[in-house]
């Protein structure tokens, strides 16, 4: 007796076919916390799942970044595969509680574990992309295939997902609408979004810092004002990077090396921050630094961080051209950074120029010398706190992220303030003839209303319709910068990645054909059911 072949049941079939003439179900690209998630997630599903990793190392800033689940500290909520990754870590520790920032070592072997666990077994590193192939039917577009660095022939999948910190195989597809830099503060009408006026306002550390050399020359590290923009214009700048070092007390530690190339005259501005500040070694990073939040070792380890400070580990100045530079030119910039970072230590352990007690207190501290082995003790990340970003059909700004703060559509619950990092560092006038080094672009507002957290609807990892039909985002998020400088925790990618991998099973099965068309509902009972994942707010 013949069967009635109904329309479901021929696109199913034709959907199962097509899967079968594909390297893998789901390939996930970057290994972020949420690359990671994603890849545990669509694992755990039963799909098949390769993972590629730019660096040497996976773990994004979750690991190779030495940050982990750091921002917001203990208080943190963490949910779903974050807090497994939490207690796994804590277990390695003897522990039945949450270490959300342990030693990074420690962290790498938990999300090795998590994939595991997950039957991830494909896992490729030193492996970025290379280039993309769109295929497009119906009008509609989709990613045939990827080329890496590592692989002989470009890979197929049926879904991928670009967990990378610069959207590579979204840039690299060539059809996706992606943007960079700070929009205008007329493009959605935010208050806080374009060119800022540089200037004092949450800016810590020495004032009065003379920018220029004797010959008139502004000192390294600075910019000529002449060089910005008209204040709310858009422009290409980021968020400055750094690396978050592992910073030890222990005799053990790695005295600070001299970086290659070293020029003391480099560090002016350094100097003239240490005088400006009375010779307090304060200035800069305080020495100890953070450190790891309920980390139990017993090792004096710390976590270099920022500062929102003229002389801070943070350097505004370096990462200009990032977004839309070649993997070369990317090695260049990180290699700037790295200069600075040392340099810096250096200059302070060792310069006589430096006062005895200060050169004293930084000569006490020096790099982990158990963390980073191969990378010459320096974290295999650069923190890339915004880089190129996805622009859908929906995009996140100042205004809609909490109007309404509750979202029916939401797969992920954030809980950060609106937070940038400087994106400039200038030789402004003082009024009276002289030129002092001023900051640009900082800000750090709570939300509206004086609470961080905020739904976020599934629609923010979808690229328009009609393109990226089997593509998901899950870390260049559809935001604007200034809802994006909410939007980088690593916390919360890790639930945006896990929705990801959950998100393409109904790619896989047949069941919807584009990305745009996925039933978040049922994205949502599993996220809820199988994960344990907060989708809604507030958090607990």
């Amino acid at each position: 007796m013949m069967k009635t072949l109904t329309l479901a049941t021929f696109f199913a079939f034709v959907i199962s076919a097509a899967n079968a003439a594909v390297d893998f179900d789901v390939v996930v690209y970057g290994s972020s916390p949420a690359g990671i998630a994603a890849a545990v997630a669509a694992g755990k599903l039963g799909m098949n799942v390769a993972l590629y990793e730019p660096l040497k190392m996976i773990g994004g800033m979750g690991a190779a970044g030495n940050l982990a689940l750091n921002d917001g500290g203990m208080g943190a909520e963490r949910t779903g595969l974050a807090k497994v990754f939490s207690l796994l870590n804590g277990a390695y520790y003897n522990l039945t509680t949450e270490v959300p920032h342990p030693e990074s070592f420690v962290a790498e072997a938990s999300f090795y574990k998590m994939l595991a666990d997950a039957n991830v077994k494909t896992i490729k590193l030193d492996c970025r992309v290379t280039g993309a192939t769109t295929t497009s039917a119906s009008g509609v577009s989709s990613i045939q295939s990827v080329n890496f660095f590592c692989e002989t022939n470009p890979i197929t999948a049926t879904v991928f997902i670009d967990a990378s910190y610069d959207g590579d195989i979204m840039v690299a597809a060539g059809d996706i609408d992606f943007t960079y830099g700070r929009e205008s503060n007329t493009t959605y009408n935010e208050p806080l979004a374009g060119i800022r006026e540089p200037g004092w306002v949450g800016v810590g550390g020495p004032r009065h810092v003379d920018a220029l050399r004797p010959d008139g020359s502004i000192i390294k590290y600075v910019a000529n004002l002449s060089s910005l923009g008209v204040p709310g214009e858009a422009d290409d700048a980021l968020m400055a990077f750094q690396h978050r070092m592992c910073i030890s007390g222990d005799d053990d530690r790695i005295p600070w090396p001299k970086p290659d190339g070293y020029d003391p005259e480099d560090f002016l501005l350094i100097q003239r921050s240490l005088e400006a500040n009375n010779n307090s070694s304060s200035f800069f990073t305080a020495m100890p630094p953070s450190t790891l939040p309920g980390y139990p070792g017993p090792k004096k380890k710390y976590c270099l961080c920022c500062g929102v400070t003229i002389a801070a580990s943070d350097q505004p100045m370096l990462n200009k051209g990032w977004a839309n530079a070649t993997w070369e030119r990317k090695q260049e910039i990180i290699a700037d950074h790295v200069y600075f970072e040392l340099g810096v230590f250096y200059y302070l352990a060792n310069d006589p120029n430096v006062p005895d007690e200060v050169r004293t207190l930084y000569n006490k501290y020096g790099l982990c010398a158990d963390e980073f082995k191969d990378f010459n003790y320096l974290p295999a990340q650069i923190y890339i706190r915004i880089s190129n970003r996805l622009v859908g059909d929906y995009v996140m700004t100042q205004n809609n992220i909490v109007e309404p703060r509750a979202k029916t559509d939401s797969i992920a619950v954030g809980d950060w303030s609106l937070d940038e990092h400087m994106t400039g560092k200038y030789a402004v006038p003082d009024g009276n003839g002289n030129f002092e080094v001023t900051l640009e672009g900082n800000f750090w507002p709570s939300l509206p209303n004086g609470t961080n957290w905020y739904d976020t609807p599934f629609k923010i990892m979808v690229p328009k319709r009609n393109t990226g039909a089997n593509l998901l985002v899950p870390v260049c998020l559809s935001a604007s910068a200034v809802a994006y400088s909410t939007t980088r925790i690593e916390n919360f990618f890790m639930s945006v990645g896990t929705s990801a991998g959950v998100a393409a099973k109904q790619i896989v099965d047949g069941e919807v054909s584009v990305v745009q068309d996925i039933d978040v509902s049922k994205v949502q009972q599993i996220l809820t059911t199988t994960f344990n994942q907060r989708i809604h707010g507030p958090p607990a």
